[in-house]
């Protein structure tokens, strides 16, 4: 065991709620194992709520590889083909018999948003709705309250950010004993981001309304708007009492990074579409910037620029996709492996088809959460799966990728922090080589800009705050 793994258990000690905000890579979900079974108690449980929703496996198999406790995911059905997940309605009827589960028992944060309408109608403010009940979330109460759950861990607890939604609101309905949130990216966009773990683990007394009134400075129409932020000090005062946060840098001794920019330049027929895609958007200019995500409206002049086949039916052809076949072949022909990440599963589609011949894994939103440990398995110890491909969204969290020492951006993510999160799939404890992170850029388009703002500013949300100068600068 690593020195700051026992830090966690001796940090443990003297906080029972707090953040475990270690860098990717430095082995949480181990340290959270660890903690949960050094509290254990006759008849008690654990809870682990997963906020990306494949990563109940991933918890599911390392609980079994670290600890000499069993677990259980809510609702879980041996089949003939494996380990499935039944219905909510199943879910509940493992919690009515909590007693004949292992310690370790997994969901996922959609669980809570079950709701049943009872028929009744009850008052909510000036209106008269129907009443909804969240039976999961209430009998999870019960179970805390009874002292059968003792400890609940919320993992990539900055998922579940919003304090509005179902989700947000059954999370903070729940309190256990022992409480810990992990993340290994604390405030991925703006201070916002901190309130519902701050408010869950109970550090943080105030409705958001008067959080973000105290920490946003706010203009903008109506007066509404983000445009800044003050009183940071008084927020990093209050992590300095709840959070245990670790850099790789400071803690391992892992290997480097190497980043490469590979530049390519648009083909002929690529040219005509990225320009008339590019018209399109500009004369949609107005509509765009006063869009509530105007980033989501440049999609298709992102996707032009890695592959014109998605636009159009008679051009299908890219630059990029030319140069990942041969960055990829290079990479296989020194013995090595490579993670390949795209932001769309329609590209990862294309990419999958380009590099047919090295039968690559994929695992996109699309792929079962209950095959991706198998995929993942393939990749890590079969020398046969050289190319492992996925969206950032499914493959960039709570997977280790430690097999390959080289990861290929086809197209980039909005922010620097899920950037480096899905780098560190792979940059992780057990990497013994140096990785390499090639980053695919077309010359004089979107993607220069793109990359630009993410290097320099780290996130791309700021074109919520200031949309009209961001977009100009990405349609330059």
């Amino acid at each position: 065991m690593f020195q700051h793994q026992v830090e966690a258990e001796r940090y443990a000690e003297t906080h029972k709620r707090f953040l475990l905000g270690d860098e990717q890579g430095l082995g949480k979900t181990l340290q959270v194992i660890n903690i949960a079974s050094k509290y254990k108690q006759p008849n008690t449980h654990c809870l682990i709520i997963c906020g990306v929703n494949g990563l109940k496996y991933n918890w599911y198999e390392e609980v079994y590889k670290h600890s000499d406790e069993e677990a259980h995911i809510l609702g879980q059905k041996m089949t003939k083909n494996g380990l499935r997940i039944g219905s909510n309605k199943d879910k509940l009827a493992d919690l009515e018999c909590i007693d004949d589960l292992p310690y370790f028992i997994i969901t996922n944060i959609e669980t809570l948003r079950y709701k049943v309408k009872t028929g009744n109608k009850v008052r909510q403010g000036r209106k008269i709705v129907d009443e909804t009940l969240y039976p999961i979330t209430a009998k999870l109460q019960a179970l805390c309250r009874e002292g059968k759950i003792i400890i609940i861990a919320a993992d990539e607890c900055h998922k579940m950010k919003n304090s509005s939604s179902e989700q947000g609101e059954q999370l903070l309905r729940l309190s256990a004993d022992r409480e810990i949130a992990m993340t290994g990216t604390p405030m991925m966009n703006s201070p916002l981001d901190l309130y519902i773990i701050l408010k869950w683990l109970g550090y943080e007394d105030h409705s958001f309304y008067q959080f973000k009134f105290h920490f946003c400075r706010l203009g903008g129409y109506g007066g509404h708007e983000v445009v800044g932020y003050k009183n940071l000090y008084q927020l990093q005062e209050v992590l300095d009492t709840m959070m245990l946060r670790r850099l790789k840098n400071e803690v391992l001794d892992l290997p480097e990074k190497v980043y490469k920019n590979e530049y390519v330049e648009l083909l002929d027929k690529q040219k005509t579409v990225y320009a008339d895609v590019y018209r399109a958007v500009k004369n949609e200019i107005d509509l765009i910037i006063s869009s509530p995500n105007p980033l989501s409206r440049l999609i298709r002049l992102r996707q032009a620029t890695g592959y014109t086949g998605i636009l159009s039916s008679k051009v299908k052809e890219s630059a990029k996709l030319n140069r990942l076949g041969e960055i990829v072949k290079d990479i296989i022909e020194s013995g090595e492996k490579c993670v390949i990440f795209s932001n769309w599963t329609q590209m990862t589609d294309v990419i999958q088809e380009t590099l047919k011949k090295y039968k690559p894994l994929v695992i996109t939103g699309n792929t079962a959460d209950a095959d991706r440990p198998k995929l993942i398995a393939k990749f890590q110890n079969d020398p046969e799966y050289k190319v492992m491909i996925g969206t950032i969204g499914a493959l960039g969290t709570g997977v280790t990728l430690t097999a390959a020492n080289n990861v290929i951006f086809y197209d980039h993510p909005w922010s620097m922090a899920i950037y480096e999160q899905a780098v560190d799939r792979c940059h992780r404890i057990g990497q013994k080589n140096s990785i390499t992170v090639y980053n695919l850029i077309t010359k004089d388009t979107i993607d220069e800009r793109v990359w630009t703002i993410v290097k320099e500013k780290g996130e791309l949300s700021d074109a919520v705050i200031d949309k009209e100068s961001t977009v100009a600068y990405l349609l330059s």
